[in-house]
């Protein structure tokens, strides 16, 4: 797919002068000679480049590609803003808003808590808990437990994602980068990380 856009950049800069926007979700996925084949379009001008990810760029991204960009840091949503997203969503016919259903406060706690700031989370946890529940029912705590078991935000201590994020903290330090030490520290920290440790 990436080769056709390319093909398709090229011809429409050729023809008709115009770049051609390429948008790649979840970009830390490309290996870094992958994302070494964007590098020649996006000098040229052919491409314009836009890569999302959930991960640090500084890690993740190759260099040389990292350099020719812009990174743009999206902040986590906050309550009012993930209470918006669900009530829209509970409300308009588009969404959920013919199945009349009601979420309890208890239940948009543990639902904000599970997202973690994430509103594309937010959506799809409040959609698998529709799937269980009735038409004109109330999403409550009990539905969401079952839903959700033990998933919700916490830090896995020994896991995968404990060695990720300390092995970023290393990096960002070594790195003498404060801001992404900073960050790994806070998020380590927020996840119920042992200070001392640390």
């Amino acid at each position: 797919e990436i080769r056709q856009a390319v093909e398709v950049a090229k011809q429409q800069a050729g023809q008709y002068g115009k770049r051609t926007i390429l948008f790649v979700d979840e970009v830390h996925r490309f290996n870094k000679s992958q994302q070494d084949a964007f590098l020649p379009y996006v000098e040229d001008g052919t491409l314009i480049f836009i890569g999302a990810t959930t991960e640090n760029p500084s890690f993740e991204l190759n260099n040389a590609l990292l350099s020719r960009a812009r990174v743009y840091v999206l902040k986590s949503l906050d309550e009012a803003a993930l209470r918006k997203l669900v009530n829209r969503a509970l409300t308009e016919d588009r969404g959920l808003g013919q199945r009349k259903l009601t979420l309890s406060d208890e239940g948009f706690a543990m639902l904000m808590a599970a997202a973690d700031g994430d509103g594309r989370r937010m959506l799809n946890l409040l959609e698998n808990a529709s799937d269980l529940a009735e038409d004109g029912s109330e999403i409550d705590i009990e539905l969401l437990q079952s839903l959700l078991g033990d998933s919700r935000r916490r830090f896995d201590k020994g896991g995968e994602a404990f060695y990720d994020q300390i092995s970023a903290l290393h990096k960002s330090i070594r790195g003498s980068n404060p801001d992404a030490a900073l960050y790994w520290f806070a998020r380590m920290i927020d996840g119920g990380c042992d200070p001392l440790y640390l």
